[in-house]
């Protein structure tokens, strides 16, 4: 069954439950009010009648028109002794005589239903001659009982009349409703025949659950196109960045069988040639497999200080490179990030100021308002405009001094910025031609 149809069905089956459910409760709380009513007025009839039972013989037939002005239209008068025996009948019709009744020596009331008729008794007790008697009074409510019938038809037709746009309204609730879902599944069957990422159109002034589905789904389709372009970017990387160590290798392992066997200068030159290029191959895989990742539930945050991982940093690559670093801390800076994926930001710069510069590198490590600083600073040949809007992209490289040879693979300062933004943190670059560059690094403090 279609969920077009099985909405209608619920609408439909809902509605007529409801119908009968308020109509039944209308019916009867109207059958019991005008039941109520017929009894109180019956009970001032009673009154009437009592009175003139106290003063006339009710078994005097010639006495009996006294009882006519009290007498109910369609009912009756009966006298019941306390042996009860019936004692006589007062009515303009003969069928009332076949009412059931019964002796009581108090005041009672009730409504009954009796061969297809409905009836309001008031049982009254009067004394005479000594002795208790019971006046019962019955009126059967001929005019309530078709008060009944046409409200029965009334809301009958009433019911049905509802039903009809009803169902009419079901259909329209039902389109309104699947009006997404057809969307949903429309665009994503555009998606698999096209191959294309494709996005719902949402209403802004909308802001129910189907807007919350179309946004959901659109955001979801973002978060699956960024995905693939990452997948996308990460083989076209991988494939443009290894292309060229896999020639060399190919290359010199071509040479080593061709005159290695021969030639140890030969052999010793492939089998170094062929170490270094499995080296960077090894260091750039690894560098690929950083950008590919990208996931903040990868941090393993705690509260370190920025100015102590500047310390060490700088250290080690002190002792490594044989460079003077100076470092310059202001306070204590404390931040919640990964120390390791920090240290590797640090490394990353140190190692291009290392590269790219002769003099004295300067580090420095300060807050300022909401705000960590670091800052890494060399005095060596500087970037132009370009080259510092395109310095953070994968694989750039400057021209001349940024070499495979001498620059890298073109990954460090997009692996650093990466790294950084993990961190909820920003990296900017402020170059001068032939005075050097300032990185900089701001973190949440």
């Amino acid at each position: 069954m279609k969920l077009r149809t099985r909405i209608q069905l619920y609408i439909i089956v809902s509605l007529v439950i409801l119908l009968i459910v308020a109509n039944m409760s209308i019916y009867f709380l109207f059958r019991q009010v005008s039941l109520h009513n017929s009894v109180d007025r019956l009970h001032e009839q009673s009154r009437a009648l009592a009175e003139t039972a106290a003063s006339v013989d009710w078994k005097d037939t010639s006495r009996t028109s006294l009882f006519q002005a009290d007498l109910p239209t369609e009912g009756m008068v009966r006298f019941i002794g306390s042996d009860g025996q019936s004692q006589g009948v007062i009515t303009r019709a003969e069928k009332y005589r076949e009412l059931p009744f019964s002796f009581t020596s108090q005041e009672e009331d009730r409504t009954f239903y009796y061969d297809g008729s409905w009836y309001a008794e008031v049982s009254v007790p009067v004394i005479r001659d000594s002795g208790i008697h019971s006046m019962q009074v019955v009126e059967e409510l001929v005019s309530l009982q078709q008060s009944f019938q046409v409200l029965k038809y009334s809301l009958t037709i009433a019911g049905l009349i509802i039903l009809i746009p009803s169902i009419l309204g079901g259909r329209l609730l039902g389109n309104f409703l699947l009006r997404p879902i057809l969307a949903l599944t429309s665009t994503m069957q555009a998606i698999r025949s096209s191959g294309k990422w494709k996005r719902m159109n949402t209403d802004s002034r909308s802001n129910d659950e189907l807007q919350t589905l179309s946004d959901t789904f659109n955001e979801m389709v973002d978060q699956l196109e960024e995905n693939f372009t990452k997948q996308q970017q990460f083989v076209s990387d991988a494939s443009h960045e290894l292309k060229t160590p896999i020639s060399i290798i190919k290359s010199y392992s071509k040479l080593l069988d061709r005159w290695g066997a021969d030639d140890p200068a030969v052999q010793q030159e492939a089998v170094q040639a062929i170490h270094s290029e499995t080296e960077r191959m090894q260091a750039l895989v690894g560098q690929l497999l950083i950008l590919a990742k990208d996931d903040p539930s990868l941090l393993r945050k705690e509260t370190v200080d920025l100015g102590q991982i500047a310390k060490s940093c700088a250290a080690k690559m002190e002792t490594a490179h044989q460079r003077e670093i100076s470092v310059h801390v202001t306070g204590d800076i404390m931040v919640k990030a990964d120390s390791n994926m920090l240290k590797q930001v640090v490394y990353i710069l140190l190692s291009n100021s290392i590269k790219y510069s002769d003099d004295v590198i300067g580090i420095s490590v300060q807050a300022a308002q909401d705000q960590a600083i670091l800052s890494v600073t060399d005095y060596g040949e500087g970037l132009d405009k370009e080259d510092q809007s395109r310095i953070f992209d994968r694989f750039y490289r400057v021209d001349k001094a940024r070499t495979r040879e001498s620059g890298g693979s073109g990954l460090g300062l997009a692996i650093a910025k990466q790294l950084v933004e993990l961190h909820e943190g920003k990296i900017e670059v402020e170059s001068t031609i032939g005075e050097g560059s300032t990185f900089t690094i701001s973190l949440p403090y």
